[in-house]
Order: structure tokens, then C-alpha cells, then sequence
């Protein structure tokens, strides 16, 4: 895989998210409401009109993937990106889907208010993580994207051995969230568990780079 074809494929989900939301638009009924923000409990507390709500998400979906898109050109360390196209790619095919799914979740809540919104995103957010754990070893060395503490910036090696680190927390900290999001019911339980399956592997991964650094003899 390629940036540039990563970048065509992003730019198709966001065509996709627009597409959904134009659909929508058209069936749904002229003084509609959409469902925006929802709460710990996984009910809507936040609204806005339909043309608006079925907007946001390929408007910033389409900006998120052009800044991704754009990395690499503004990039000090261009090569090590172009290095990373598998990884670097799909972060950015996945970032792109997740504001398809998200569009999808709202629409399907707008027509069904039984529809769980937190639940199934949350499971699609497991799906990116299992995909970026994957490859996450596969990052090389740069300064936009991966565990970019002091300790890991300082030596390629201490990079290599934290990114295969990290990616192996990071595929199971995501099979574990989507599991725990389709199946347990509380959803402030949901919520709890994003937030260690997202923040634990960074943590651990960047106390990982500190301590390969000074074993390896470089503090």
C-alpha cells in the first residue's frame, strides 16, 4: 500500500459518509432532529437540525484525512513516513471509517431510537485498534505519528522495540473493547473501558521506551 492510494481509498469512506448522509436527508422527515451527543448512559443529550447533524461527520471526516493526507509532504523525516506507508495508511483508512460507522450509528438512531449509538461505535473503534495494533511495529521513526516520547525519538532501536510493544497491547487492548462493547450492558461500564484500552497502551508503551533506553545503555 501506498500514502497516495491509503489517501484514495480515505477519500472514498468520507465520499461514502456523505452519501449516507444525503440519503438520510432525503428520508427522513423535514423537521427532523439529529442526535449529536449522547450521554453516559448511552441516551441523547444533544440535538441539532437534520441538514446540520448529517454535515458534521464527512466535513470533518474530509478534514482529518486531508491533514493525514498531508503529513507526509511537511514531514521532516518524509522518508520515514513513506517507510511507514502500510501503518501509516491504515490509521488513516481507519480514522476515515470510523467517520463512516459514526455516520451510520447516527442515522440509524435518527430512524430507530432504539438503535445503541455508544455500543456498536465503540465496537468499531475495537476494530481500529486491532487494525493499528497490527501494524503498529511496521511504524518507523518520525515526529507526527506513534509513542513519540523523549526515550524513543532519541534512538531508532528503542523506536523499533517500543512500536512492536505497543502494537501487541494495542491489538488486544482492541479485541477486548469490542468484546466488552457488544456484550456487557452498562455503558458507563463501555465508556470505562475505552478510556484503559486507549490509555493503557500508550502508558505502558511510553514507560516501555524509558526503561529500553536505559537498558540499553543510554541514559
Amino acid at each position: 500500500m501506498t500514502i497516495r492510494n491509503a489517501a484514495l481509498v480515505s477519500a472514498g469512506l468520507v465520499a461514502a459518509t456523505a452519501a449516507v448522509g444525503v440519503w438520510a436527508w432525503w428520508r427522513l422527515p423535514a423537521g427532523a432532529t439529529i442526535a449529536i451527543h449522547f450521554n453516559f448512559h448511552g441516551d441523547p443529550d444533544g440535538f441539532a437540525p437534520k441538514a446540520v447533524g448529517l454535515a458534521l461527520m464527512p466535513l470533518i471526516g474530509a478534514l482529518v484525512v486531508a491533514l493525514l493526507a498531508a503529513l507526509p509532504a511537511i514531514a521532516p523525516r518524509r522518508k520515514a513516513l513513506e517507510a511507514s506507508a502500510d501503518a501509516f495508511g491504515t490509521v488513516m483508512i481507519g480514522v476515515a471509517a470510523i467517520f463512516l460507522v459514526t455516520q451510520c450509528a447516527i442515522v440509524a438512531r435518527a430512524m430507530d431510537p432504539r438503535f445503541d449509538v455508544i455500543r456498536w461505535l465503540f465496537v468499531a473503534i475495537g476494530v481500529l485498534f486491532i487494525a493499528v495494533g497490527n501494524v503498529l511495529g511496521k511504524l518507523r521513526h518520525n515526529y507526527f505519528i506513534g509513542i513519540r516520547t523523549p526515550w524513543a525519538l532519541a534512538n531508532e532501536r528503542v523506536w523499533d522495540k517500543t512500536h512492536r510493544f505497543t502494537g501487541r497491547l494495542m491489538l488486544l487492548a482492541g479485541l477486548t473493547l469490542a468484546a466488552g462493547a457488544a456484550l456487557i450492558a452498562d455503558h458507563r461500564l463501555i465508556i470505562a473501558l475505552l478510556i484503559f484500552c486507549a490509555a493503557g497502551p500508550a502508558i505502558a508503551g511510553a514507560i516501555y521506551s524509558w526503561r529500553t533506553y536505559r537498558r540499553l545503555g543510554m541514559s
